[in-house]
């Protein structure tokens, strides 16, 4: 006898048409009929004339079913939560090799600039003897050492090949600017955003010492009146407004 069961959602109770075969399995008799609308009472006396044995093993049965069910959704979660890990995993290792890849091209980029900034700098130092001494032939000299030191760490390469090295450059070249042109506006964006720090406004007081915000040179207040300020710098006085001012320090009082 080969046992099998017809499985029911665990929630609704209606039947899924899945065979499960090789386990037994719960009809779910008695939770179906209340379903039903069938009276409690009606269920319980079934209930009664069925052995207890049976009832309990239905009942236990029923619970292994719904265990396995949930099991089951569980393990199509997992399933399906790993499946999205991998793409995402796949994804990052492409991500990554590209971008290893560009870092890759960029200081290639930067140690060819490096290079060539250092051959500058070269040929600068041999125009400025030329221009000191104006002798041509140490000049010719010079010039040729250098490019022939150059040229030894040159390698034969077809043209096909030189053509698609200058591509590559010109390409690189492009790709950098526009991000530093992104980075610039940043930047920009940021110290905008920035906010202004400003000084906390002090109550001016006679005898405080004082500047003018656009000046350097301090002095002290004489006389204070109508939001006006008759400020002392020595050699002479002059009637300022009070919101140009600004403090510097407190008036210092003398000791007896």
């Amino acid at each position: 006898m080969v046992n099998a069961n017809m499985q029911f959602d665990n929630k609704t109770l209606e039947p899924v048409y899945k065979l499960m075969m090789g386990e037994a399995g719960s009809s779910f008799t008695f939770e179906v009929a209340q379903k039903n609308g069938l009276p409690y009472s009606l269920i319980n006396r079934a209930k009664k004339k069925i052995e207890r044995g049976k009832v309990r093993f239905d009942a236990t049965i029923a619970k292994l079913q719904k265990e396995r069910s949930q099991m089951m959704k569980t393990g199509a979660s997992l399933k399906e939560k790993e499946s999205k890990a991998a793409a995402e995993s796949d994804r990052m290792e492409t991500m990554n090799a590209k971008l290893k890849a560009k870092l890759v091209s960029y200081q290639e980029l930067f140690d060819h600039n490096q290079r060539m900034i250092v051959l500058g700098n070269k040929i600068n130092e041999i125009a400025e003897r030329f221009f000191e001494n104006n002798k041509k032939r140490p000049l010719i000299a010079e010039l040729l050492q250098t490019i022939e030191s150059e040229n030894a760490k040159r390698k034969r390469k077809s043209a096909a090949v030189s053509k698609k090295e200058r591509e590559t450059k010109k390409q690189l070249n492009e790709e950098v600017k526009k991000e530093l042109v992104v980075v610039r506006k940043e930047k920009k964006k940021q110290k905008k955003q920035i906010p202004k720090l400003s000084k906390p406004k002090v109550t001016l007081k006679v005898g405080d010492r004082v500047r003018m915000f656009d000046g350097r040179s301090v002095g002290s207040i004489d006389a204070i009146e109508k939001q006006k300020a008759v400020v002392n710098y020595g050699m002479f006085t002059t009637q300022v407004s009070l919101d140009l001012l600004e403090f510097v320090e407190t008036a210092k009082t003398k000791k007896k």
